[in-house]
């Protein structure tokens, strides 16, 4: 049988069975609407996952700092260095010492797994294997995954997305924690009261709790819990914590179930929604970039260069406790300057295919980029001002004022409106000409 076809006459379990079980060596490509995602196997076991709105390389030091293993920083340095010397940025971050191998390891293994375990959501979409007599991937750090494994996992997934989704029912829903006389207990995983994850199971229906004064819950749920303050939207929750997107929304389903938290409706909710509101990219793209503006911008950057940026190695060292306890808001930060970056890239891939800068950000969906990547993890939608050969994108602080530290700008040579005739000048994710 040809591995070929649609996902709806022949399932992901089976195509990974059947991978694993003759031991094929080869690239499988799933395409559905608004994704590509390409899965590497050798001998059967997985050694590679990208995704075309969530590309590997780009996201990983999003991995590690979401782990606590890396500061934003750290990464900036890194990534610098890459840019001069053209190595991986996991080879930089281990020769460097900022990480250890194990940890790189893991980071890389979470990341495949997570755009792996993403597909098995699909309903839908074209699937085609392509077998090879051997294939090339990063053997030092990755570690190979056995299809049984995966499948394991993914029917686990299967049987309890729907369950979920009856309650999480959108990524814009937002929770607030909800005042309980009983104490909450924070026990091991094996320990925590368990959830009835059953179809027929009413919203409020949960287990009996073992202890009746206490609500056990697991670690995993306790980060999960405190990350909860009635403003942030889930999509939010589950681009900072630490987990899986499914373990992530699990953990909110079980804490909905056991009353833990609720939704924020109503008045609140209009509040929260009134914070979120994009701005019209219409507007936007048709406003001019004022010339005393860019040389501000301009002004910016070379100060950042002679402050911050002297040398590139000064950071890399290892993390202390102290260092790991990053916050929040740093964390958010950093996930706004890697979607500027990768707004970046999709700017310029438009103009290489089309010859001009998008008039807007929303035309580069969903070929170029992820519509979820155009608003920052405060929910404010990226600024964008496109000129004949140039185009600036800037970022905002929570309060929706202009981040200094936001702001992309590129000069487009107007004889090749490309990606590769762009002449950035970098410091930091202020990439301003």
């Amino acid at each position: 049988m040809a591995l070929e076809g649609t996902l709806k006459d022949f399932s992901l379990a089976d195509i990974f069975q059947l991978i694993g079980l003759q031991r094929k060596t080869g690239v499988l490509t799933l395409r559905a609407k608004d994704d590509t995602v390409t899965v590497t196997f050798l001998d059967g076991k997985v050694v590679g996952a990208d995704s075309l709105s969530h590309r590997l390389e780009n996201r990983l030091g999003h991995v590690l700092i979401r782990g606590e293993l890396l500061t934003q920083d750290q990464l900036n340095r890194a990534l610098e260095i890459q840019k001069e010397t053209l190595q991986r940025l996991g080879f930089i971050l281990v020769h460097y010492g900022i990480i250890s191998v194990d940890a790189l390891k893991q980071a890389i293994q979470l990341q495949i797994l997570q755009i792996v375990f993403r597909l098995f959501r699909w309903k839908d979409g074209d699937y085609h294997f392509s077998q090879e007599t051997t294939i090339e991937y990063d053997r030092d750090y990755v570690v190979p995954v056995s299809a049984e494994s995966i499948l394991m996992e993914g029917a686990r997934m299967i049987d309890e997305w729907p369950i979920i989704e009856k309650r999480i029912r959108s990524y814009d829903m937002v929770f607030r924690k909800k005042l309980t006389d009983q104490e909450i207990v924070v026990v091991g995983a094996e320990d925590a009261d368990e959830v009835d994850f059953d179809y027929e199971a009413t919203p409020m229906r949960r287990r009996k709790q073992i202890a009746g004064d206490k609500i056990r819950i697991s670690r995993e749920e306790k980060a999960i819990y405190d990350m909860v303050d009635g403003t942030m939207r889930v999509r939010d929750v589950l681009e900072l914590s630490k987990f899986s997107e499914f373990d992530t929304a699990k953990a909110l389903y079980e804490l909905l179930t056991r009353d833990l938290i609720e939704e924020v409706r109503g008045s609140a909710a209009a509040a929260v929604l009134a914070q979120v509101t994009p701005l019209d990219e219409t507007e936007v793209a048709e406003t001019p970039v004022p010339l005393p503006l860019v040389a501000v911008l301009a002004l910016l950057a070379i100060l950042s260069l002679a402050t911050s940026f002297r040398n590139p190695l000064n950071s890399l060292y290892p993390l202390g406790p102290a260092q790991r306890a990053s916050s929040v808001a740093e964390t958010r930060k950093a996930i706004s300057i890697e979607r500027i970056e990768q707004i970046g890239e999709a700017v310029e891939a438009y103009s290489l295919v089309n010859g001009h800068l998008p008039p807007r950000l929303a035309d580069l969906t969903p070929v170029y980029i992820s519509p979820s990547l155009l608003h920052d993890p405060w929910g404010h939608a990226y600024k964008y001002l496109p000129q004949p050969q140039r185009y600036l994108v800037i970022g905002f602080t929570p309060d929706e004022k202009p981040d200094t530290d936001l702001f992309l700008s590129h000069v487009i040579d107007a004889g090749a409106p490309s990606a590769a005739a762009s002449k950035p000048v970098t410091g930091g994710i202020q990439l301003l000409d």
